[in-house]
């Protein structure tokens, strides 16, 4: 549910660059409104999850 909420957050976020690249009418502005924001929760989401594993690799070498 958490990544539900991000993804449709960083889509909210960004709707008046997506209103505004719909206007000007620019295929270019229109893709990077929409694709940007993907990107980024992608990039912090796989961020996200390498610090979760590596954190539970560090906590499995304390325990040896």
């Amino acid at each position: 549910m958490h990544d539900l909420k991000n993804i449709l957050l960083a889509w909210v976020s960004s709707a008046s660059a997506v209103f505004t690249a719909i206007e000007g009418r620019n295929l270019f502005t229109i893709l990077s409104a929409i694709v940007l924001p993907t990107l980024f929760f992608m990039l912090g989401k796989a961020v996200d999850v390498g610090v979760q594993f590596y954190f539970r690799w560090r906590s499995e070498q304390q325990k040896k």
